[in-house]
């Protein structure tokens, strides 16, 4: 959804993984890099055992408005209330359960997952400052990422090149060695948890959501967890074995491949099919996209995407394979078509997206309302038409806003079958305006998972309410 800070999560539904990738026996510039990085950040991590804040977050912070939902997490755009710094909060609500439901998480999760970001302290992963515990629910204040998905800035690129790829790589490449340096494993790595610091910065790369990383006590630990989304997800994991920081080097390559060729490199309508794709390593070579790449990120895609672990690439060597190290200048090989194949992809990937002209209605009064708009950009205006046929503006909304509220009731309860309600007012675009569609399941989610602050969805309605209210006076 663009968002500031990942906040989905994925499993697998298959089984877990394979056997664990040894750990590189010789010392490269990569592994000195990261070996100098945890030494200077072990002093500050023992003199701070924790990033807790004991005050009420509203008291510390001005939260403004929704950046995004994901899978049981709400990411708002906030501001501290001393310094005047923007950050991202990113509110998680514990479930007490202890057979928790895929769109749940533990408290023992939210904690691992801010003891992983705290142990890191890298340009190109998502920066932790601190977190809050109220009512059950974690408030993390993180980094705010205003470049957006890194997608979406690669989709704005007018003259898209391997040059491009390759600077995406080499960031990424570094923070996954120095990830794996201090025994951590992302297991979940995307193009979607892929962010930008600044807007149409690819060299601003930041990786996001760990969720579902975990450290480790040792470089020779593995993991069983099975966790991951399909078309990222190594061949180990799915075979059910042991499995290591590998993965992350996997979906590395699948990551490269596609930003390369504009689609994953094992595709398959049939997830069964898809896997057996993966497992046997039978990357998609034949796509006119693929001759137009050089030979040297061949030959390093087939060293990420090896089926085998314990030959596939480490990060670290990887940074020192020759489409890095020769100095080749890849700014030549045009990757237009694979450009728009990118935008296919892109689009399959994500919520229906709406684009509204000027004096274009979203919503009308009176019909019957079976989706709801989240405004991305632009700005618009609720109009009320009277019993005499006057028309009133009661409000404006822009971007953050929902639109549509009133035709989820907050007793709506998931998995019913609520019929639509009549609109009670008209929004019209007063600017260009896009916005995210959201069909009235989506809608009864995100009533259930809004987590912002305390009764805020019963706060929003009473105000919608009495606004049209006073239409009637």
């Amino acid at each position: 959804m663009g968002t500031t800070a990942s906040s989905s999560r994925s499993k697998t539904g298959k089984p877990g993984t394979g056997r664990s990738a040894a750990a590189s026996g010789t010392a490269n510039a990569a592994d000195v890099r990261a070996a100098a990085a945890t030494r200077k950040l072990e002093p500050s991590l023992k003199s701070f055992p924790t990033l807790k804040n004991i005050r009420r977050v509203q008291d510390v912070y001005d939260m403004k408005f929704v950046l995004g939902t994901g899978g049981y997490a709400v990411v708002w755009s906030a501001t501290h209330k001393h310094t005047t710094e923007e950050f991202a909060i990113k509110v998680m609500k514990a479930t007490a359960s202890a057979k928790p439901q895929d769109d749940e998480v533990t408290v023992d999760e939210i904690r691992n997952e801010i003891d992983v970001m705290r142990k890191l302290q890298h340009p190109n992963v998502i920066y932790v400052k601190e977190y809050f515990v109220q009512s059950g629910k974690f408030y993390i204040v993180m980094s705010l990422l205003k470049g957006g998905e890194l997608l979406d800035a690669l989709l704005d690129l007018g003259n898209y090149t391997e040059e491009d790829a390759k600077k995406i790589a080499k960031q990424l490449l570094d923070a996954l060695a120095y990830m794996h340096m201090n025994n951590v494993t992302h297991r979940d790595l995307k193009l979607e948890n892929l962010l930008l610091s600044r807007p149409n910065d690819v060299s601003s790369v930041v990786i996001a959501d760990f969720g579902l990383a975990r450290n480790s006590k040792n470089a020779r630990q593995v993991f069983q967890t099975q966790c991951g989304t399909p078309s990222y997800v190594a061949p180990e994991i799915l075979l059910g074995k042991a499995y290591s920081p590998a993965v992350d080097v996997w979906s590395m390559g699948v990551i490269l491949y596609t930003l390369l060729i504009g689609s994953f490199p094992f595709a398959h309508d049939d997830q069964q099919s898809l896997f057996k794709l993966i497992c046997a390593g039978a990357m998609d070579d034949q796509q006119p996209e693929w001759t137009t790449i050089s030979d040297e990120v061949k030959d390093l895609l087939k060293g990420l995407l090896d089926v085998d672990p314990k030959k596939r690439l480490t990060a670290a060597d990887a940074l020192n394979h020759t489409w890095f190290t020769n100095e080749l200048d890849c700014s030549s090989h045009d990757l237009r078509k694979s450009h728009l194949r990118l935008a296919a992809h892109a689009d399959a990937m994500k919520l229906a997206i709406k684009v509204f002209q000027p004096g274009q209605a979203l919503v009308v009064q009176g019909e019957i309302g079976n989706e709801v708009f989240l405004i991305r950009d632009g700005t618009c205006d609720v109009i009320v038409v009277g019993p005499d046929g006057d028309k009133k503006k009661v409000a404006s909304r822009g971007k953050g806003d929902f639109i549509g509220e009133m035709a989820v009731s907050v007793n709506d309860l998931p998995g019913e079958n609520v019929a639509g309600k009549p609109r009670t007012a008209s929004v019209f675009a007063t600017s260009k305006v896009t916005a995210t569609c959201l069909t009235k399941s989506d809608m009864r989610w995100a009533v259930d998972h809004d987590y912002s602050l305390e009764n805020q969805i019963d706060a929003v309605i009473a105000a919608r309410t009495a606004e049209l209210a006073s239409t009637r006076l």
